[in-house]
């Protein structure tokens, strides 16, 4: 192989050879050496761009703690559309995310929904009132309904805290 072949095509032809004598990478032995030639070449790779494993690192960290691809590019620098695309190249997906959120007089979340008409369903009040007749019902007793500027990400839901998705209830373990 020439030095002036680029890394990807010596990549390739790497791949091609191991491929071509053990029927797949996964099936070579430790010891061989095109094997070895190919780890090498991929560490090397890496290590020109640095910034890029770096960023998918905290990507992936961001949406393990339950932020949304909106939240995650604003706290790494990039665009929103940015962060689906590398989160759909890698096949994963974001928790859901809220419109609404119930809390008691005291401040504490309570439950997290899409829409108005589940929470009220929970309170057993989907009678013929106005949605401002029910949310004054629940301010009797104690509970309001808040809406950020932004939804709510799962980060945001404490523990034990209800939320609604697809359908149903559920609590956050």
């Amino acid at each position: 192989m020439s030095s002036s072949v680029k890394p990807n095509s010596k990549l390739l032809h790497l791949v091609e050879e191991v491929e071509h004598e053990y029927r797949t990478v996964l099936q070579a032995p430790d010891d061989d050496e095109n094997l070895r030639r190919l780890h090498s070449l991929g560490e090397k790779i890496l290590k020109l761009q640095p910034e890029v494993a770096d960023q998918q690192k905290a990507i992936i960290s961001l949406l393990e703690e339950g932020y949304d691809a909106v939240q995650i590019g604003k706290r790494i620098g990039l665009s929103k559309r940015h962060v689906q695309r590398l989160l759909k190249k890698q096949r994963l997906k974001t928790k859901p995310n809220f419109a609404y959120k119930v809390i008691n007089k005291y401040g504490d979340s309570l439950m997290f929904s899409n829409n108005l008409k589940s929470v009220f369903n929970y309170f057993g009040l989907n009678t013929h009132m106005s949605n401002k007749q029910k949310i004054v019902e629940l301010r009797k007793n104690g509970l309001f309904i808040k809406s950020g500027k932004e939804k709510y990400c799962w980060h945001d839901v404490p523990k034990r805290a209800l939320y609604y998705f697809h359908s149903d209830w559920y609590m956050k373990n």
